[in-house]
């Protein structure tokens, strides 16, 4: 679900913890269809704005997106990663011709394939150090590439995480698992000092597929960005 061992508690990101998050996206993908929109959205803006070239999901948890964005891309353009070692296990059983990579120390310096998209959904809330985070990431990132990042908005931090707190507290870690609450300022700030700049963005609701409005039913916020060097 995160994304480099010192910069998120990987014993936090455990089997069971993936399949609870997974359950939520299922249930967000056919009941609510919120989930649905969003990698939807996410999809078919990359199917627009990238013109070959490999895509990472990084966090990518239980594979969801990194399936969807396989149906849409083909298998031998998209990968996976995540820092849970038995997610990346499973996932390599379950989705047939995608290659799921484990996030390990030093992984951004060692990878060395360079990605026209990377995609980071509902990861940057569980980061420590989300600027030096953001600056390894690009690292792997083409120079025209572009970088996905959505996170949640949240009434009060935490309230898109319940069943997780709640699993959370049930084996003695008494932490939220979302580290800070995202407006579309707090971001784009940290965005902006990670050398990015924000080239679109998208207000997923929970109840209206075609809305992009602030509003206090909003489900997350999706930020295209790319390096600002494409500025120059």
């Amino acid at each position: 679900m995160v994304a480099k061992n010192n910069h998120a508690d990987h014993r936090t990101y455990t089997l069971t913890y993936q399949f609870l998050v997974g359950f939520k996206v299922l249930f967000g993908r056919k009941i609510l269809r919120h989930k649905q929109w969003e990698m939807d959205h996410v999809t078919n803006y990359l199917s627009d704005n990238i013109n070959g070239g490999m895509i990472l999901d990084i966090g990518c948890s239980t594979g969801h997106l990194t399936q969807c964005l396989s149906n849409r891309f083909g298998p031998d353009r998209v990968a996976g990663a995540d820092i849970s070692i038995n997610s990346v296990k499973r996932n390599r059983e379950l989705y047939d011709g995608i290659n799921f990579h484990h996030i390990h120390n030093g992984f951004y310096n060692d990878h060395e394939v360079r990605y026209s998209a990377i995609t980071l959904m509902h990861v940057l809330e569980h980061i420590v150090e989300p600027i030096e985070f953001l600056n390894e990431v690009t690292k792997l990132l083409d120079n025209n590439g572009i970088l996905v990042i959505s996170v949640p908005q949240e009434r009060i931090r935490g309230d898109l995480a319940v069943f997780e707190n709640i699993f959370n507290i049930a084996r003695g870690k008494f932490q939220n698992v979302h580290l800070r609450n995202y407006t579309f300022k707090s971001l784009s700030n940290e965005l902006d000092s990670a050398g990015l700049y924000v080239q679109d963005f998208k207000y997923n609701s929970l109840l209206r597929k075609k809305s992009n409005d602030v509003g206090l039913m909003n489900h997350s916020l999706i930020m295209y960005t790319k390096k600002n060097n494409q500025l120059i």
